[in-house]
């Protein structure tokens, strides 16, 4: 554990940011980040030289994706998995060509995703949990303090500083309900996209290549919604004396409050610009695919990599929370903290509650 000097106090601040990128990690995360790149640049070059339009040439930025899955059946040595994709593939374009891509997107694809969902996580946990222990304790609230109290719903008298977390993680089947909750997730976010798409009059709906797109842009929208599933698993909560607060539920609660208003708006507009069936066989069509592409990374990831990151977090809770948060603090006398003993560590008096 690292420390850190104060200019003002004597005691030692320990450094509570745990790193959980493994080398491994760092190599998938700069990869993704290369193809990424390189996929935005061949996709402008297919709309700059070869007439493509916005959406047609979106399958190219499901190429990090792809290329992550890929590599995660050849490195985990899962051929017999793979075999059986190529037989799909193959049987797939004989009946209809077309189909073959919908095979690469939902069996190869979302295991990149599942792959990029939990180093995300691994890079995201204690960074986000080391600022709500603060949030609320803090002079006054940055604006990465007031982001994470928004989107966690944070109420603002709530003494942060206490968290808990469960360990030894070990599922019989499936989360069903994360599921749900993750897909209406992705729904919300999709709903931005419909609003731009309706209201935008150089887009004309069609059926031809929709799906294509629809797939692309769903991977992107499970990537985004999946790592913060991980509070769940571990039910990360504030604990107080009388209700812990979850910082999931809160997560979702912020969500909620947003889910009935974007629908209004979305039937609304459906309303407004309804002129033939397109804008309802696209919408649909979306809720269709985000159904199965998200119940297809779920399952990739909760059966291969969470346990894993769950089990690394929870290994290093210890260098992050080392001890409880202790109530009753009083200045005027000595405290329980000290026990007179000397060289014996002290807490930091703002480390506790007030009383």
């Amino acid at each position: 554990m690292k420390y850190s000097a104060s200019k003002k106090n004597s005691y030692p601040v320990p450094d509570a940011r745990p790193s959980l990128l493994r080398k491994h990690d760092k190599i998938v995360l700069a990869l993704f980040l290369i193809l990424f790149i390189a996929s935005i640049i061949a996709y402008w070059v297919l709309m700059d030289r070869y007439d493509f339009t916005i959406y047609t040439g979106l399958p190219v930025m499901a190429i990090p994706f792809f290329v992550l899955g890929l590599a995660s059946y050849i490195y985990n040595r899962r051929y017999i998995a793979g075999l059986v994709i190529v037989a799909i593939s193959a049987v797939s374009y004989l009946i209809l060509p077309e189909s073959v891509l919908f095979v690469v997107y939902i069996l190869v694809c979302t295991e990149g995703v599942a792959i990029m969902v939990s180093v995300i996580q691994r890079w995201m946990f204690y960074p986000i949990v080391s600022s709500v222990e603060k949030v609320n304790v803090k002079d006054k609230m940055d604006l990465k303090d007031r982001i994470i109290v928004f989107f966690f719903n944070i109420p603002v008298d709530l003494d942060t500083r206490n968290l808990k977390l469960d360990s030894g993680l070990s599922r019989a089947k499936l989360p069903w309900r994360d599921m749900f909750y993750t897909i209406m997730l992705a729904l919300l976010f999709c709903m931005f996209l419909w609003i731009y798409m309706f209201l935008n009059p150089s887009i004309s709906l069609g059926t031809k290549g929709i799906p294509i797109y629809t797939f692309t842009i769903i991977l992107y929208l499970s990537a985004l919604v999946l790592p913060w599933t991980v509070f769940s698993s571990l039910n990360v909560r504030i604990s107080t004396d009388y209700r812990d607060f979850s910082l999931y539920k809160g997560f979702l609660g912020t969500f909620k409050r947003m889910f009935l208003p974007m629908f209004a708006a979305i039937l609304f507009l459906l309303y407004a610009l309804y002129t033939g069936p397109e804008n309802l066989y696209y919408i649909g069509m979306s809720l269709a695919m985000i159904v199965v592409m998200i119940v297809f990374t779920s399952v990739m990831y909760y059966t291969n990599s969470e346990v894993d990151v769950v089990n690394d977090i929870t290994s290093s809770w210890e260098k992050f929370h080392p001890s409880e948060i202790y109530s009753g603090y009083e200045t005027k006398t000595r405290s329980s903290l000290d026990d007179g003993v000397p060289a014996t560590p002290r807490r930091n008096p703002k480390d506790c509650f007030r009383p």
